[in-house]
């Protein structure tokens, strides 16, 4: 069966460097709350080092580094290519309860587009949670950098805004796993940012807008 690249290696490298620096933020952010120790996570073999609260701090902020660097460059790398696919448009909130209910055996998938109209309103919410959470976060390291001084009652509203955010982060992180993994319809989807390129059958069948813009001059694989 022939096959059309979805992705390049750049759009992989820097999906999987957001993702995985994403998890280390989740997992780290909890730990600064702190719960590990109220919930024995610092009992299981290989976990001791997150009962000290400097050492995950550090680690955070190192996997707030890498995160922050994979967001700049897909907004660097997609603007210089005028790449906007996954930028929502008017009938995408209809199209996406659409396409969900499909993904269920209810009701028919509209004609898609390389992005699923679901996909581009969970990036537009995606990205406004993570300019929030990513800002708040940079205003907290100034702040424990004794860099900006901030007063008790800004200081307070910061950090309940990045907490808040950050538990928005965790909540979209789970549906977006959910839907890529109990999800079948959604698997060639992960299988294309493992190894960059989908079935043009699936392509056919559920891209079928996308498959009639580049038939004739698509990235064939045998």
């Amino acid at each position: 069966m022939s096959k059309i690249q979805r992705y390049g290696i750049l759009v992989r490298l820097e999906h999987w460097t957001v993702a995985l620096s994403g998890i280390a933020l989740i997992f780290t952010g909890l730990g600064c709350l702190p719960l590990f120790k109220r919930y024995y996570i610092t009992e299981l073999p290989g976990f001791g080092w997150t009962a000290d609260f400097y050492t995950v701090t550090k680690v955070h902020y190192i996997a707030g580094i890498f995160f922050v660097m994979g967001v700049l460059f897909h907004l660097f790398y997609h603007g210089l290519r005028k790449d906007f696919g996954l930028i929502p448009r008017p009938r995408d909130f209809i199209d996406s309860f659409k396409v969900i209910l499909a993904s269920f055996g209810i009701g028919k998938e509209p004609p898609c587009d390389k992005w699923l109209p679901e996909q581009r309103v969970a990036y537009l919410f995606i990205g406004l949670n993570i300019l929030v959470v990513g800002g708040t976060g940079f205003l907290k390291v100034l702040k424990n950098l004794e860099w900006v001084v901030f007063s008790p009652k800004t200081e307070t509203l910061l950090n309940l805004t990045h907490t808040i955010s950050g538990g928005v982060f965790i909540l979209m992180f789970i549906i977006h796993v959910f839907f890529v993994l109990a999800v079948k319809p959604n698997w060639p989807l992960l299988k294309a940012m493992i190894t960059g390129y989908v079935d043009e059958e699936y392509v056919k069948k559920r891209h079928h807008i996308w498959y009639e813009k580049i038939k004739g001059k698509v990235n064939l694989e045998e």
